[in-house]
């Protein structure tokens, strides 16, 4: 059993760099098992269709992002800091390839797509609360913020920049906006105890990079 989910995830691996390199609408079945070196009937022994393959390869990456992820550090670490991780981990997962296969997957494989957005949004927000239940606690945000809205406003922010389309005509680099919607983010939610961890954050970053 463990040879066989080891040898899925191979394929996994390898399907998943070749749709970064050429996006998913280009990369048909017959590349995927050239690619492999396998034969077609193979391949649909492993995958029902096109469709499943996208959906597999994205809920790889996401078993990857999660196992990348040092839960034992995040717990040591406070609120805000925390924050300052998922503002880094968002420039660096939106200035990679990675948004042109959401869009191939949002307009070819749709129901792939609302399938994939709906469990990540969902365990998102699940994190996100308990952050913001663990802040408040803690003094770093307030008490009489509304969650469900911060929350959502956050979220859209960032979901458009997932868009190919809308990434290409910005008028300020993404690192620049990124940063900026989680400053405004921090602002709305948090006490003066909040934003002066946040300003001192910044400040050793900003000294780090001067180095």
């Amino acid at each position: 059993m463990d040879e066989n989910m080891n040898q899925k995830e191979e394929l996994l691996v390898a399907i998943s760099d070749l749709f970064l390199r050429f996006g998913l609408r280009s990369t048909s079945m017959d590349d995927i098992a050239n690619h492999l070196k396998i034969s077609k009937k193979t391949l649909y022994q492993q995958f029902a269709n096109k469709d499943d393959v996208v959906e597999q390869v994205m809920l790889y990456r996401r078993r990857e992002r999660i196992k990348s992820v040092e839960v034992k550090e995040l717990e040591n670490l406070n609120p805000i800091e925390v924050i300052s991780r998922i503002r880094d981990f968002m420039e660096s997962d939106l200035g990679s390839r990675l948004p042109a296969n959401y869009f191939d997957m949002r307009k070819y494989h749709p129901a792939v797509y609302q399938r994939i957005a709906e469990k990540e949004e969902n365990v998102t927000k699940q994190f996100l609360v308990s952050l913001l239940d663990d802040g408040m606690k803690k003094k770093y945000f307030r008490e009489d913020i509304d969650k469900e809205l911060q929350l959502y406003l956050l979220g859209k922010q960032l979901h458009f920049l997932r868009d190919p389309d809308i990434v290409g005509k910005l008028e300020y680099p993404l690192s620049v906006i990124i940063t900026t919607i989680f400053i405004n983010f921090v602002y709305a939610i948090s006490t003066e105890k909040g934003i002066k961890e946040y300003e001192r954050l910044k400040n050793e970053s900003k000294q780090v990079k001067e180095k």
